[in-house]
C-alpha cells in the first residue's frame, strides 16, 4: 500500500494519525536510538526473516523490499500471529445457498430417527457389530452433509473453512475400514452433530452462529481424527501399561460432553467458553519438548477501555479483514511509551481469538531474560493447540529434527515450525492428509502463506524507524501523531470510568483538566487514578486530584517521571524510617529487576531467605503491598511480579531520573548468585519427579507437567537455570568460589542435569557454563589470592583450576550426552554416566556411586573426544575456512551452497548462501574478517558479505573450467584463483583482471597461495611443478621452484613466509624451504590415500593434512613426526583442512558431509574411533547377560540382535528403551551369538547388575 491510498483510508477518524511519521530519527532522544539495547540483535534477526518472508509472498507483483527489524527493550512489545477474516455475508447470497442446500438435504433421508432408535438397542458391541445397517444408519448424516457442503461453504468464508474441516473429518470416518466398536458410541455423537448442522431451520440461522460453527468443526476434526487413529492409540496406552478400556471411556466420555455443549450452545444462538478436547498421542506428544515462555501470551486484565481507542483498533481490524491482493502483512503501531500500544495489541489478540480464528499473541519483556530465544516455539505451539493438522505437521518437524528445538537460529526455526507447515495445511494438501495421499510438490520450498497478518507494536526507535519506514509490504500508524483532542476524549473516559465512585465532588470538568494534563499517555491517566483513589496513604481524594492537577506541568518520560517520585515519595513518606524505606525499597525492587525472569512473590520471598546478609530476610510483601499501582503481582502470590509498565524499569535503572530511588541492577547479581546455589543445595534431590519406569521417553508420561509442578517449585526451577547468569554478573569471591566447588563436586550436580531435562532447559543453561569457566581465571585468583601466603595461595589457585577444569567437563557431558538425558531423564544415570570417559570428572565423582547401572569392561574411552562437535552439512564439503574471529566455520559443498556455521555450537548461522550451480570447491575468508570468496565447478567466483550472507557484486568470470583454488591478498584488495593451466589475479573493488592470465604450468593448476608479504603467489600443479609470480607484475619469478614426482594436490605458505608445505597425489607431505624451492628434512609419509589438503599452524610448529584416506593427521613442523595418532571419524574422504587462528583446534571437512573441529589438547590421548555405525554388545562372558531380561522383553521372542537404531538406542520389541550409546562410542561390538571380534578393544558391558524399566531407581549405592 502506498501512501496517497494510505491518507485516503476510509477507516481513520477525520484529522487522525496518518502512516509514518515523519518524525527525523536524528532527533530521537539516546534511549530511543537503539543504544544499550538488550537482545536486540536476536530480535533484529528475527525480524529481518519475518519481513523478508512477507515479501517473498505471492501477492501479484508486490515489489517488497528487504528490511530488518530490531525490537527493542524500552517495552513490552506484542506479535500476534493472525489469519484474517473476510467481510459479513451478503444477505441475499446467503438465502440462496440455504435454499440450495435444503433442497438437496431434503433429498436425502434424514437417519436421526434411526440413530435414536440405534442407541436403545446397542447394548453389547458385539449386537452393534451384528447389525449391519446400523453402521450405515449412522454414516448417512455425514453422507448427505458432504453432498451440500459446497453450497453452504459459500455462504461466508468462515463457513468455507469449517465446511473443509467437516467435510474432512466425514470423509475420514466413511473411509474407515476398521471400525471398532469401543468407539461407536463418539460415532453415534458425530452422526447427531451432523444432523443437526443439516436441519432446514439451522440453516436458515447459520450467519448467526459462525463461531460456535467454527468450534463444532474443530471439534468434529478432533474426534475424527480418534476414531480413525484409534488403533494406533490403543498401542500407545499399552506400551505406557494403561488400561485401554478405562482409557477409551474417558476420552469418549470427554468428547461427547463436550460436543453437547457445542450442539446446545447452535441451537441457542448463544456461543459460549467451551475448550475444545484434545487427544493426546505419543506423535502429539512431541510438541512438548518445544521451549514454551510462559506469560508471553494475551493477558486480559491490560485490554483497552470499553469505549476507548475504537478509532485505532476498528482500523487494524479492517486491515486484518482486508482480503485484497495486495494488502500489507505487516502493521507496525508505533508511539511514545505510555500511549497505550500494550492495551491495543491485547484487546485485538482477544477480539481474534474470540473469532474463533487461528492466531497467537507473543510479548517481548526485557525482565524476563531469554523469553525472545523462545519466540518461535511458543507460537508454533500456540498455533498448534488451535489446529489438529496444523500441530502434527510441527509434531513430525520436532520429531525429525531434534536439534532444531534448540537452536539459537530462529530463522530456520521460523522456516520449519511456522511457514512450512501452514503452506503444507492448505485444503489441498489437507484433504490429501486426511486420505493419507501423499503430495508430490511437498518438497518445494514453502513461501510465506499471503493469508498472514502480524501486528508489531514499538517505541519509535531509530533503527525501527530506518528499517521499516516507507516499505510498500509494512504499514506504518504512528500514535504520537493522533491528534491530542482525540486522546483526550479517549483518557477522560479513562478518568471517569476509573474514578466513578471516588467522591461526589469529583465533576466531568475535573476528568477534563487530568486528561488535558495528560499529554496523550494512557499509562500516566492509569498511575493518576490509582494514586487518586489509594487509601493507604493520608489524605483526601479531592486534594489529590486538584494537587496533581496544579503541580503537574512535564510532558512525555519527564511526565511519568514526575508522577513515579510523586507515588514513592508519599509511600516511603509514611514509613517512620524513610532512609531505611528507601533502602529496603531498592533491595527489594533490585531483586525483581535483576531476576533473570519474572518470579512470583513465594520465590521472591524463598530466594530472599537465602541471601548472604540476614539483614535482607524480610518478607517481600512487607515492601510491594503499596506499589499495587506500579508493579503487577502484588495481590496473588502466584502471579510473577514485574514492573506494571516498562517506562518504570527506566525510571529505575536510570539515575539521573530516579534520583535516591536508582537500583543499580549489578550489585544484586551477588545476592542471587548464592540464593540459586543455596536454593539448589536444599531443594534437589534424586529422581525428583518420582518417574517410575526407565523404558519410556519424557514425552510418554502424561502427567508429567504436573509432576514437574509439584516436584520443582518455582524458586528451585529458576535457580537450576540462571544461577551461571549471576555468577557470571558478580565479581570474583573466595566464598562464592566454595559454593560452586560444592555444586560440581556433589550428586546435587547430577540432580541439576536431572532437574533441567525435566523443565525442558538443559541445552538454554548448559551454555552458561563457559561464563562460569571464565569465572574462575587466573586474573581473578591472583586478584584475591595474590597478597596471601604462598602455601595458601597455591591452595586456592589449585582449587579455582579444578573448578574451571569441572565446568568443562560438565559442558563435554552435556554436548555428548544432552540428547540422551532430554530424551529419558533416567537414562542420564542409565546411559549417560556409565559411559563418560574413565578420565573425567563426573565418572570419577559419581561413578561408583550408581554402581547398577552399565558396567563397561572394555572399550571404554579415557577422555573427552578432541572432536568437540560435530556440524552436520547435506551435501559433500569440499572446502572450510576459519573468520579470524574463530566464531564462525564456512564451507564450501558439493552441491554449491556455502554454509556458515557458529564454531562452538555447531548450529547454522543465517540461510545457506546460494549462488553457484556447482561444487564450492574453495573457500577464503578475508583477513579483516568480512568478505568470503569462493570458487566453484561453475567456472565463476563470488564474494559475499560475511555477516549478511548477501552476495556482493556480479559473479566474477574469467575461468573456462573448474575454479580448483583461491587465495586473498593479506590487504584484502586482490584475489587469486586458479584453474585450468592459468592463474587469474582480480581486483576486489572493480571485479576486473588486473593482468594478464599467468601462464606456464602445463596441467591444471590445483593451488594457489599468496606470500605473507602480500608480493608474490606460490603454485601447484597436476604437472608436478610448483611455480612462483609477481602478484604486482604477473611475472614468472624464474623456472619452476620444486619438480616433485607426482601431482601437487594442495599446497601453502608458513605466516613467517620461510617454508612452503604440500600434499601429493603420491600420500606425502613435503616441507620446502621457500626461498630455494629444497625439501627441508624428509618427506612426511602416514596417509595411505592422496594428500587433498594442508594447513600450517599461526606459530608454524604445527602442520594438519586432510586425505582420502578419512583421516585427519597432524605432524611436528620442525621433526617431521606425526603427534599422536590418525584423527578418526569421517567416513568419506577429507577434503580440506585448516587451523584456527590461536592454534588450539584444526578444523576438517569432508566428503561425508560433515566437519569436524577437533581439540588440540587432546591429541596425545586420541584414541582412534573405528565406527560411526550404532551397535551395542554383551559380553562373550555369560555372566555378563542382561539382569531380569523378561520385564524388557515382555513376554516377546527374543530378538536376533541388539543392535541399536539410527539415534544409539537399545530398543526392546515394544519400543522400550533399554540404553542409549552416544554418537562417538559407536565401535565394533559383541552381538549375541559372536564368538570372537577383532581388535580386541571391542566395547563389551556387563549388564549383570543393571536395574532397569520399574527397577532403575535402585541405581544407586544410596538410593
Amino acid at each position: 500500500m502506498n501512501k496517497d491510498t494510505a491518507l485516503s483510508e476510509p477507516h481513520l477518524p477525520q484529522g487522525r494519525g496518518r502512516r509514518v511519521a515523519k518524525q527525523d530519527p536524528s532527533s530521537l532522544p539516546p534511549s530511543q536510538t537503539g543504544s544499550q539495547r538488550r537482545r536486540s540483535g536476536f530480535c533484529r534477526k528475527f525480524w529481518d526473516k519475518v519481513i523478508s518472508l512477507c515479501r517473498c509472498a505471492p501477492n501479484n507483483g508486490r515489489s517488497l523490499s528487504p528490511s530488518r527489524v530490531d525490537v527493542t527493550a524500552t517495552e513490552q512489545h506484542r506479535v500476534p500471529v493472525q489469519m484474517p477474516q473476510p467481510e459479513p455475508p451478503n444477505p441475499e447470497v446467503v438465502n440462496e445457498k440455504i435454499k440450495d442446500a435444503t433442497r438437496g438435504i431434503i433429498s436425502t433421508h434424514h437417519v436421526s430417527g434411526n440413530v435414536q432408535n440405534a442407541t436403545s438397542v446397542v447394548g453389547e458391541a458385539q449386537t452393534v457389530l451384528n447389525e449391519v445397517d446400523m453402521w450405515t444408519a449412522i454414516l448417512k448424516p455425514l453422507k448427505a452433509f458432504n453432498s451440500v457442503a459446497g453450497g453452504i461453504g459459500e455462504i461466508h468464508p468462515y463457513l468455507k473453512g469449517a465446511m473443509t474441516i467437516l467435510t474432512g473429518a466425514s470423509q475420514m470416518i466413511i473411509d474407515q475400514a476398521d471400525r471398532d466398536t469401543a468407539v461407536y458410541s463418539l460415532l453415534e455423537k458425530i452422526s447427531e452433530v451432523y444432523t443437526l448442522m443439516t436441519e432446514e431451520e439451522e440453516l436458515k440461522n447459520i450467519s448467526s452462529v459462525l463461531p460456535i460453527y467454527l468450534k463444532i468443526a474443530h471439534q468434529t476434526q478432533e474426534c475424527a481424527d480418534f476414531i480413525v487413529r484409534y488403533s494406533d492409540t490403543k498401542n500407545f496406552w499399552k506400551r505406557l501399561c494403561k488400561h485401554v478400556i478405562d482409557e477409551t471411556s474417558a476420552s469418549i466420555q470427554n468428547y461427547n460432553k463436550v460436543l453437547d455443549d457445542l450442539m446446545q450452545q447452535f441451537r441457542d444462538k448463544v456461543a459460549r467458553d467451551t475448550l475444545i478436547f484434545l487427544h493426546r498421542t505419543a506423535e502429539d506428544l512431541n510438541l512438548s519438548s518445544l521451549e514454551y515462555a510462559t506469560g508471553a501470551g494475551l493477558n486480559t486484565s491490560k485490554l483497552c477501555l470499553e469505549g476507548t481507542r475504537e478509532g485505532i483498533l476498528n482500523e487494524i481490524k479492517s486491515w486484518i479483514d482486508d482480503a485484497r491482493e495486495n494488502a500489507p502483512p505487516v502493521f507496525w503501531l508505533s508511539g511514545t511509551a505510555g500511549k497505550g500500544k500494550s492495551a491495543i495489541a491485547h484487546t485485538i489478540a482477544k477480539w481474534f481469538r474470540e473469532s474463533g480464528r487461528l492466531g497467537a499473541c507473543f510479548c517481548f519483556d526485557r525482565t524476563a531474560n531469554r523469553r525472545h530465544e523462545k519466540i518461535v516455539t511458543t507460537i508454533a505451539r500456540d498455533l498448534a493447540d488451535g489446529n489438529l493438522i496444523l500441530r502434527r505437521e510441527i509434531a513430525c518437524v520436532v520429531h525429525n529434527d531434534n536439534e532444531l528445538r534448540h537452536t539459537q537460529d530462529i530463522i530456520r526455526q521460523w522456516q520449519k515450525f511456522i511457514i512450512e507447515p501452514i503452506k503444507r495445511c492448505s485444503r489441498i494438501q489437507i484433504l490429501r492428509l486426511l486420505a493419507n495421499t501423499p503430495d508430490a510438490s511437498s518438497s518445494q520450498p514453502p513461501k510465506i502463506p499471503s493469508c498472514f497478518r502480524i501486528l508489531v507494536t514499538s517505541c519509535l526507535l531509530r533503527d525501527i524507524h530506518d528499517t521499516l519506514h516507507d516499505l510498500p509490504h509494512v504499514l506504518h500508524v504512528s500514535m504520537d501523531d493522533i491528534p491530542s483532542a482525540s486522546a483526550e476524549h479517549d483518557i477522560q473516559l479513562y478518568f471517569s470510568n476509573k474514578l466513578a465512585g471516588v467522591s461526589t465532588d469529583v465533576k466531568d470538568t475535573d476528568f477534563n483538566m487530568l486528561a488535558q494534563k495528560s499529554d496523550g499517555l494512557f499509562e500516566w491517566a492509569h498511575l493518576a487514578s490509582a494514586h487518586i483513589k489509594n487509601t493507604n496513604i493520608v489524605g483526601d481524594p479531592i486534594r489529590r486530584l486538584h494537587s496533581l492537577v496544579s503541580t503537574t506541568s512535564g510532558k512525555g518520560v519527564r511526565l511519568l517521571d514526575d508522577m513515579y517520585k510523586r507515588i514513592l515519595g508519599e509511600i516511603m513518606s509514611e514509613e517512620e524510617e524513610e532512609e531505611e524505606a528507601v533502602t529496603m525499597f531498592r533491595s527489594v525492587m533490585g531483586q525483581i529487576i535483576a531476576s533473570s525472569e519474572p518470579l512470583p512473590m513465594d520465590a521472591l520471598n524463598a530466594m530472599r531467605l537465602h541471601f548472604p546478609s540476614g539483614d535482607d530476610h524480610y518478607k517481600v510483601e512487607t515492601v510491594v503491598g503499596p506499589l499495587g499501582s506500579l508493579i503487577i503481582g502484588t495481590a496473588n502470590p502466584g502471579i510473577p511480579i514485574r514492573p506494571l509498565h516498562s517506562s518504570f524499569y527506566d525510571f529505575l535503572t536510570k539515575k539521573k531520573r530516579s534520583g535516591k530511588f536508582y537500583i543499580d541492577v549489578s550489585s544484586v547479581q551477588r545476592d542471587l548468585a548464592f540464593a540459586s546455589l543455596r536454593v539448589m543445595a536444599r531443594g534437589l534431590r534424586f529422581n525428583i519427579c518420582s518417574l517410575e519406569n526407565s523404558y519410556f521417553p519424557n514425552c510418554a508420561v502424561p502427567d508429567l507437567g504436573t509432576r514437574v509442578k509439584n516436584s520443582i517449585p518455582v524458586e528451585l526451577s529458576y535457580s537450576c537455570r540462571f544461577w551461571g547468569t549471576h555468577v557470571k554478573a558478580t565479581s570474583f569471591e573466595p566464598s562464592l568460589a566454595n559454593e560452586i566447588e560444592a555444586f560440581f563436586d556433589g550428586e546435587r550436580f547430577l540432580f541439576w542435569l536431572e532437574a533441567l531435562t525435566l523443565v525442558n532447559a538443559l541445552s538454554s543453561t548448559a551454555r552458561s557454563l563457559p561464563s562460569v569457566a571464565d569465572w574462575f581465571t587466573v586474573r581473578n585468583c591472583t586478584s584475591c589470592f595474590g597478597m596471601q601466603s604462598l602455601t595458601r595461595g597455591n591452595v586456592l589457585r589449585i582449587m579455582l583450576s579444578m573448578c574451571i577444569d569441572d565446568a568443562r567437563d560438565a559442558q563435554h557431558f552435556i554436548q555428548t550426552f544432552g540428547t540422551t538425558i532430554s530424551h529419558s531423564t533416567p537414562h542420564l544415570y542409565l546411559s549417560a554416566l556409565p559411559f563418560s570417559p574413565t578420565q573425567s570428572a563426573i565418572f570419577k565423582k559419581f561413578a561408583a556411586k550408581f554402581p547398577r547401572t552399565p558396567r563397561i569392561i572394555a572399550g571404554h574411552v579415557a577422555r573427552w573426544s578432541p572432536k568437540e562437535n560435530r556440524h552436520h552439512g547435506r551435501a559433500g564439503v569440499m572446502s572450510v575456512a576459519i573468520s579470524p574471529d574463530r566464531k564462525r566455520v564456512v564451507c564450501g559443498s558439493n552441491d554449491g551452497v556455502i554454509q556458515v556455521w557458529d564454531m562452538e555450537t555447531g548450529e547454522a548461522l543465517g540461510t545457506p548462501l546460494r549462488g553457484h550451480s556447482g561444487a564450492v570447491r574453495c573457500i577464503a575468508i578475508s583477513s579483516d574478517g568480512k568478505r568470503i570468496v569462493s570458487g566453484s565447478n561453475d567456472h565463476t567466483i563470488r564474494m559475499w558479505d560475511l555477516e549478511t550472507g548477501k552476495s556482493l557484486g556480479s559473479p566474477l568470470r574469467g575461468h573456462t573450467t573448474y575454479v580448483l583454488s583461491i587465495a586473498i591478498s593479506p590487504d584484502g584488495q586482490r584475489i587469486v584463483s586458479s584453474g585450468e593451466k592459468t592463474i587469474l589475479v582480480w581486483d576486489v573493488q572493480t571485479g576486473g583482471l588486473l593482468v594478464a592470465p599467468l601462464e606456464g604450468h602445463t596441467s591444471p593448476v590445483r593451488s594457489v597461495a599468496i606470500s605473507p608479504n602480500g608480493r608474490d603467489i606460490v603454485s601447484g600443479s597436476d604437472d608436478t611443478t610448483i611455480r612462483v609470480w609477481d602478484l604486482e607484475t604477473g611475472e614468472a619469478l624464474g623456472p619452476a621452484l620444486r619438480k616433485h614426482t607426482d601431482a601437487i594436490l594442495f599446497l601453502t605458505i608458513s605466516r613467517d613466509g620461510k617454508h612452503i608445505v604440500f600434499g601429493s597425489r603420491d600420500n606425502i607431505i613435503q616441507v620446502l624451504d621457500a626461498e630455494t624451492g629444497e625439501a627441508v628434512g624428509a618427506p612426511l609419509e602416514g596417509h595411505t590415500g592422496h594428500v587433498w589438503s594442508v594447513a600450517i599452524s599461526a606459530d608454524g610448529k604445527l602442520i594438519a593434512s586432510g586425505s582420502s584416506d578419512k583421516t585427519v593427521r597432524v605432524w611436528d613442523m620442525a621433526t617431521g613426526n606425526a603427534l599422536g595418532t590418525p584423527l578418526q571419524g569421517h567416513t568419506e574422504a577429507v577434503y580440506s583442512v585448516t587451523f584456527s587462528p590461536d592454534g588450539k583446534r584444526i578444523v576438517s571437512g569432508s566428503f561425508d558431509k560433515t566437519i569436524r573441529v577437533w581439540n588440540l589438547d587432546f591429541l596425545d590421548e586420541h584414541r582412534p574411533l573405528i565406527s560411526e555405525t550404532p551397535t551395542i554388545c554383551f559380553s562373550p562372558d555369560p555372566t555378563h547377560a542382561l539382569c531380569s531380561p523378561v520385564s524388557f522383553l515382555r513376554d516377546s521372542p527374543t530378538p536376533a540382535s541388539f543392535v541399536p537404531n539410527e539415534e544409539g538406542w537399545v530398543e526392546g520389541p515394544e519400543g522400550h528403551l533399554l540404553l542409549r550409546i552416544p554418537v562417538g562410542f559407536h565401535q565394533p561390538v559383541y552381538i549375541p551369538g559372536d564368538t570372537l571380534v577383532i581388535p580386541s578393544d571391542t566395547l563389551q558391558l556387563d549388564l549383570s547388575h543393571f536395574v532397569h524399566g520399574t527397577s532403575w531407581s535402585k541405581c544407586g549405592a544410596a538410593h
